[in-house]
């Protein structure tokens, strides 16, 4: 075997899905295409004398095409798994959150809001923003007063559902906006 023809192997595996299928049925028509079709089009006798490379043609597209779409079909669930693991991730944190965490997230839902200023540099904010419960929407803030956070899509509709979640042992939220000195 040439290195061209590894080369040129080498270059058909990297066609994408929409070649090959379309390899795969113009051999499959070569293939088992009427006689009269075939001699229509003038490609009849063609047909018949490679009928044995469009086999293997046939054969060859089709299962590439399988191990490309098993492979999408893989990544796929890979995916859902993943997403489904980050949200029972979150489940678990909004069902075990401190006092300090829910005096922060009742601040959206007593102001229904879904943005709040918070300091950074406060464990508590940076433990909901790497639970992926809040996040730091804004990046123009000041580290006395803080940086917007928004509340996930995700946190919102959950806690709506769930407002007991936010229950404890004070009935207080919190904010670190300073009020405005000038009113």
């Amino acid at each position: 075997m040439s290195a061209d023809f590894i080369k040129n192997l080498l270059e058909a595996l990297k066609l994408a899905p929409r070649y090959l299928v379309s390899l795969g049925i113009i051999s499959a028509f070569l293939m088992f295409g009427s006689e009269k079709w075939l001699k229509t089009l003038g490609i009849y006798d063609f047909a018949q004398n490679y009928r044995q490379w469009l086999g293997l043609v046939m054969i060859f597209t089709g299962v590439l095409f399988a191990v490309d779409r098993g492979i999408a079909i893989f990544g796929w669930i890979r995916y859902k798994m993943a997403v489904t693991e980050v949200e029972d991730a979150r489940l678990k944190r909004l069902h075990s959150l401190t006092e300090e965490e829910k005096k922060i997230l009742r601040f959206y839902f007593t102001k229904q809001t879904r943005s709040n200023v918070l300091r950074i540099d406060d464990g508590d904010v940076q433990g909901l923003v790497a639970a992926g419960i809040i996040f730091r929407s804004a990046d123009l803030g000041n580290m006395l007063e803080g940086f917007a956070h928004n509340i996930s899509d995700f946190a919102w509709d959950y806690l709506q559902i769930n407002p007991g979640l936010l229950a404890g042992t004070t009935n207080v939220y919190r904010t670190d906006k300073r009020p405005d000195w000038r009113f």
